[in-house]
């Protein structure tokens, strides 16, 4: 059946505007990227409503200009996230630019520019936003500020001109931000410049093969950042550049690694798009394009969980084309009328165009001219609608532009008329000042020949106190290294005392275990022992050890005391891996004394079924804390035994001594107490030690301890 002849006459126009869609394939692709990092960022930088609501009141409350305009780039930003009203957002970004300009700062200028371009970059009014990005980066060029706002107002232009197809534009101000970026070594924005200039040259013909280059070198300043999500950015990019290639097999590879990163990341947007671009190459490849409706179908049920309804409508759209190509035509036919249906919904012209032009065909191929007709008339309609838009959006932006311009121009004016008037005030002030100088000099001669007559009488005074405290620091430094030489002396003796004690009973033990035949056991204790023994020994020289010692040698030593309990004593060493640890000194064996004390006198004696023992070290800004607690009978039940008695009122009697030698001898100073825990009816519940060191301990040098 042959069509009418006005059908015949629209229908010729069909296959260019078709021509004209698939030539424009690179630039939609580009435009899913941008999609797809756009809604990632927004649905993960979201924060909750009282963050709004804590800017606006701040906006509103602030009195300084400057402040004002900043609080309102924040406000402007979460207003965006939570509410989106598009006119409300437009009209605060213009308010915000007036007191940017009011205020005369280039740079809060530049910000608010910058600002009003990504609300236009974001609503694809891509022309507005390359004229704003622009304008901000060269505000800011010559200037010194911060690199990372040229950076960025850099790389938002590239973004928006190439979302607008002007490449050359596109690339130049990429090169920018990415020459600033490599001079700083900023990772980040070398990738963010790396990818954009990438994405930019697959769109240029001739060039496609040097955007792999740009990005490679994106993805390894990802992967050097640890930032899995831009690692996934490049991969998605890196494959649509080998599906462009027609190099699909490299393609999947790449999508392989992508699907493997958004698995890891539990990602299921990240994920819905992975399947998009494997239906995409498999499409495109068109050797099985049932596993090419297979990906699709999986990446829109992924979209329908999400509530993407952007998606689902271009994969509608898409699952249309599979069935399109194997001439399918009953099912192509619904697909295309749900993404029709889908894109109304979202008022996206280009794609009811699209699907409008495939209806029609399909409608043609099954013998409808009539309702084919209908579908090229709308198709023409919305590609009308769209010539129309831009029109109207262009001319928007140009009035906008111009009242900018006239605003600027007036405030140059008033500058000027300002600066005139300043160097009048300036120049009347200088005579003032002059005077001024004259009747200071004056003054300040005779002040000074006062002052030299005081000095004189000054330094005569100054010597003879001087003499005097010398001898007097004299005879103070001579006792005091007396009173330390003999301070350390009596530190070794009484480390002397500590350890036979510990010795003998370890030695038992670990003779029991070889006399009962746990060999095994006997061993692994013996390799303890040894261990405990080298430090002992390798310390005995030394006045102070690092805390990170003294917690290895107790680990030991309470590994070796686990041995004489059955398993009804465990302990627990926390804060052991502070950086604060490896700074503070402490007198070696300080701890132990106390931890055997717990253990013989608190917890042996207890008939708890479990008995605790925990060391636990907590930095507390200018004060670190060591905190020695167990679960045992408490100070009150020690005290029924009198032979157990002496025994603790000695150890603790050593510990208080050492105490005061160490705070005598070294600038640091620790603090000792001894809490006995109770419960609601005051019974015992065991004892909690704490050591107190204040902050003159720590130090990243620490023979700094010593002066």
């Amino acid at each position: 059946m042959q069509l009418p002849k006005r059908l015949n006459k629209i229908h010729g126009t069909f296959f260019l505007r078709k021509f004209l869609l698939n030539i424009s394939g690179n630039y939609c692709r580009s435009l899913c990227l941008f999609s797809f990092l756009l809604i990632l960022l927004c649905s993960t930088s979201g924060f909750p409503q009282s963050r709004l609501d804590s800017l606006k009141t701040s906006f509103e409350e602030e009195t300084n200009d400057s402040l004002k305009v900043v609080y309102g780039i924040q406000m402007l930003r979460e207003f965006h996230r939570n509410e989106h009203k598009e006119e409300e957002e437009y009209d605060l970004a213009r308010g915000l630019i007036q007191k940017a300009l009011n205020t005369g700062d280039s740079l809060l200028y530049a910000r608010t520019l910058d600002n009003l371009g990504l609300l236009y970059r974001y609503h694809q009014r891509y022309d507005e936003a390359l004229s704003l990005h622009t304008k901000a980066f060269n505000l800011v060029e010559d200037m010194e500020v911060d690199p990372v706002h040229k950076m960025i107002f850099a790389n938002n232009a590239g973004v928006a001109g190439r979302y607008n197809q002007r490449y050359d534009t596109a690339v130049s101000y990429y090169m920018k931000a990415l020459k600033i970026a490599e001079e700083e070594n900023d990772l980040k924005n070398i990738a963010i410049a790396g990818n954009g200039i990438g994405n930019t040259l697959g769109n240029i013909p001739g060039r496609q093969d040097e955007a792999l280059t740009y990005f490679e070198r994106s993805l390894e300043a990802e992967k050097q950042r640890g930032n899995s999500l831009g690692v996934a950015m490049n991969y998605l990019s890196i494959s649509d550049y080998y599906i462009d290639k027609e190099e699909f097999t490299t393609a999947r590879k790449y999508l392989d690694e992508l699907l493997r990163i958004n698995r890891e990341r539990e990602d299921n947007y990240g994920l819905a798009i992975t399947y998009e671009f494997y239906g995409k190459s498999y499409l495109e490849e068109g050797k099985d394009l049932d596993k090419a409706a297979y990906y699709f179908e999986d990446a829109l049920s992924r979209f329908e969980k999400i509530g993407d309804a952007h998606q689902q409508a271009q994969i509608q759209g898409s699952l249309g084309d599979v069935r399109f190509k194997q001439d399918r035509l009953v099912p192509a036919k619904s697909y295309y009328e749900k993404s029709l249906e889908l894109a109304k919904d979202l008022n996206q012209h280009g794609l009811i165009m699209k699907n409008s032009y495939q209806l029609a065909e399909i409608l043609e191929r099954q013998n409808q001219p009539s309702a084919a007709l209908q579908y090229i008339k709308q198709g023409k309609a919305y590609e009308d609608s769209i010539k129309l838009e831009e029109q109207n959006v262009e001319i928007a932006a140009l009035i906008r532009k111009y009242d900018i311009e006239k605003k600027e121009d007036h405030i140059q004016l008033l500058e000027k008329d300002k600066a005139l008037q300043q160097t009048l005030l300036d120049n009347q002030q200088q005579k003032l000042e002059r005077r001024r100088i004259l009747m200071l000099l004056l003054g300040t001669g005779l002040l000074f020949i006062l002052v030299i007559f005081l000095l004189q009488y000054r330094n005569h005074q100054m010597k003879k106190k001087v003499n005097a405290r010398i001898l007097k620091e004299e005879k103070e430094k001579m006792k005091a290294i007396y009173e330390r030489n003999l301070a350390r002396a009596e530190i070794l003796v009484t480390r002397l005392r500590v350890n036979p004690h510990f010795i003998f009973n370890s030695l038992n033990a670990i003779t029991y275990l070889i006399q009962s035949n746990q060999n095994a056991k006997a061993m692994k204790y013996l390799v303890v022992f040894s261990r405990y023994t080298r430090m002992v020994l390798e310390t005995s020289q030394k006045h102070v050890v690092p805390l990170s010692e003294e917690l290895k040698l107790t680990q030991y030593y309470l590994t070796l005391e686990k041995n004489r309990f059955e398993k009804d004593f465990t302990f627990e060493i926390k804060g052991e891996d502070a950086p604060e640890v490896e700074k503070i000194l402490i007198p070696p064996l300080l701890l132990q004394p106390l931890i055997e004390n717990a253990i013989w006198h608190g917890l042996l004696p207890s008939k708890r079924e479990t008995k605790r023992l925990l060391l636990e070290v907590i930095p507390e800004g200018e004060i670190v804390k060591i905190i020695i607690d167990d679960n045992g009978v408490g100070r009150s039940g020690i005290e029924k035994r009198s032979a157990e008695k002496d025994h603790k009122s000695m150890g603790m009697q050593i510990i208080k001594e050492r105490i005061e030698l160490f705070n005598k001898s070294y600038s640091g100073h620790i603090d000792c107490e001894v809490i006995d825990k109770k419960d609601e009816q005051g019974k015992p519940e065991g004892t909690r030690i704490v050591f107190k060191l204040k902050q003159k301990i720590l130090s990243e040098n620490p023979a700094e301890l010593l002066s």
